[in-house]
């Protein structure tokens, strides 16, 4: 190993060492790209290249929403590279939604439906619809996937929710999906599908406290528009 490759490694364990013994977020936008990139290359001058990066997609979260082929425009990123810069949110998706399933999670407001939503549905690729199953408590029993793929509100019948609601002793339930490529601005499809459903659980016994829509970079919540 040259002069060059020791003091980039001296470089890198210093700054491992800060990332794990002090809050991550001190530490600049830069240095924690370079901590990523050095999970997908074993030697060389990441600093320069989190630069280029940056310079290139001008956030550390547009660098991790990259796709392949963009990312490999960038001078010293490989397909290698690449491909684990891609798959480290997905990831990290697996882990919130896993890390949701390990725990109690109470519902007592629109800031719980949008975190535990956010949880399951953020920087998925496909479109999916989601029932959150709650007893009288609050609490989530159970998170069922109603459909996938476009226009899922749509395909998905509303005397099956019924009947999977009522198979699951839900006292409440809200609806979560996603909108991988546009805005959380609401369809009319998803407007009309809310409004059923909503009735027809109501007949069952069963309140909908709210459906969210997740977006890369906003949500939206139908109960805090007034829409429920």
């Amino acid at each position: 190993m040259d002069k060059n490759e020791n003091l980039h490694s001296g470089h890198y364990k210093r700054l491992r060492d800060r990332a794990i013994n002090q809050d991550i977020a001190k530490l600049s936008e830069r240095e924690i790209l370079e901590l990523t990139l050095q999970l997908c290359f074993n030697r060389g001058d990441l600093n320069d290249l989190s630069a280029r990066l940056l310079k290139r997609f001008k956030s550390y979260y547009k660098v991790l929403s990259a796709s392949k082929e963009e990312l490999m425009q960038v001078e010293g990123i490989g397909e290698s590279a690449a491909e684990k810069l891609v798959l480290l949110p997905k990831l990290i998706n697996y882990y919130d939604m896993s890390k949701a399933k390990q725990q109690d999670v109470f519902v007592s407001c629109t800031k719980d439906c949008v975190s535990i939503s956010c949880d399951y549905l953020k920087n998925m690729e496909q479109e999916r619809l989601l029932m959150f199953v709650l007893n009288g408590t609050g609490k989530v029993m159970k998170e069922i996937v109603l459909g996938e793929g476009q226009e899922t509100c749509v395909k998905v019948k509303t005397n099956e929710i019924i009947l999977k609601a009522v198979e699951n002793k839900a006292s409440k339930v809200f609806f979560a999906h996603n909108h991988p490529n546009g805005s959380a601005k609401p369809s009319m499809n998803d407007i009309n599908f809310t409004s059923q459903i909503a009735k027809a659980l109501f007949f069952a016994g069963i309140k909908v406290v709210d459906h969210i829509i997740v977006a890369k970079d906003e949500v939206f919540s139908f109960s805090m528009q007034n829409m429920l």
